[in-house]
């Protein structure tokens, strides 16, 4: 053999010895992408945050946790709001042409959170803008019409805000939670919360308060909203699947009085005379 084959063996080995280096480098590292792949598969999965109701009614009409339930206080520096000052208690204020509830922006959108004459949010969703995480005390004022913040609120044609006057006293406004202890006597427990109440996720059972007080005046000298003994007739009652359409909500009566305004003399209490409705 001359040296010029051997030398052409030779330069054949290395070539063949570098693809073989080259082909194990480029299997190992696609193995590698594969393998940490998967395992950010599973670890997204493991680790995703738990679905939280209330959730789409599937076709069946058969899902659990599609239609939950929170009472609402509004108080107004000496009074529970309500379409009758010092009920508490208000109606829905937007319709559809068929008389469901519906979205203030737009009165052909069917509202997943809204009330029936008993000061309850009733939160059956159909879409995913008002579904799990997006069931907040903000998306119900937004789908009423209604504002709200930290400061303030504009709420059945009052509107206040941080300094404004209670009284004679500087008004500031206050929010607490509680969940429903499933009785209607005796005051129920809350919490004094901090931070924007439009943030605050809703769940079956909640209560919400929401005062604009004077200075001086705690949020837990108020009691319960009269919202709550409307609950127990809210959480049992099961309405018929949805489809989606605002037309399959049960109708709703739109009030013809126009809103009270907020006054600093304390009203009569005065308690609802329609039945409320799921």
């Amino acid at each position: 053999m001359t040296n010029a084959s051997r030398a052409k063996r030779k330069r054949a080995a290395v070539r063949a010895a570098k693809r073989s280096r080259h082909n194990t480098w480029w299997y190992g590292l696609t193995a590698f992408v594969v393998i940490l792949g998967v395992a950010l598969v599973i670890y997204a999965r493991a680790t995703a945050p738990a679905q939280v109701g209330p959730f789409l009614q599937n076709a069946s009409g058969t899902k659990k946790d599609t239609h939950w339930h929170a009472a609402l206080g509004v108080y107004d520096c000496d009074h529970w709001m309500g379409d009758t000052p010092g009920s508490g208690i208000w109606n829905w204020p937007n319709a559809s042409s068929a008389g469901s509830p519906s979205r203030a922006s737009n009165p052909s959108v069917y509202a997943g959170l809204h009330s029936h004459d008993d000061g309850v949010i009733h939160m059956e969703p159909v879409t995913s803008d008002e579904a799990g995480k997006n069931a907040t005390v903000g998306t119900y004022f937004d789908f009423g019409g209604w504002k709200l913040s930290s400061t303030g609120y504009s709420f059945l044609g009052t509107t206040v805000k941080n300094g404004d006057k209670c009284g004679n006293a500087t008004g500031t406004l206050q929010w607490e939670v509680g969940k429903w202890n499933g009785s209607t006597t005796g005051k129920q427990k809350y919490t004094v919360q901090t931070g924007d109440p439009r943030s605050y996720k809703l769940y079956d059972g909640d209560i919400v308060v929401i005062a604009f007080l004077p200075q001086g005046k705690s949020i837990a000298s108020i009691g319960d909203p009269p919202s709550v003994k409307n609950l127990p007739n809210a959480l049992n009652v099961n309405t018929a699947p949805r489809t989606g359409t605002a037309t399959t909500v049960p109708p709703i009566v739109v009030p013809t009085t126009k809103p009270a305004t907020g006054t600093t003399v304390k009203p009569t209490p005065v308690t609802p005379t329609t039945t409320p409705k799921p």
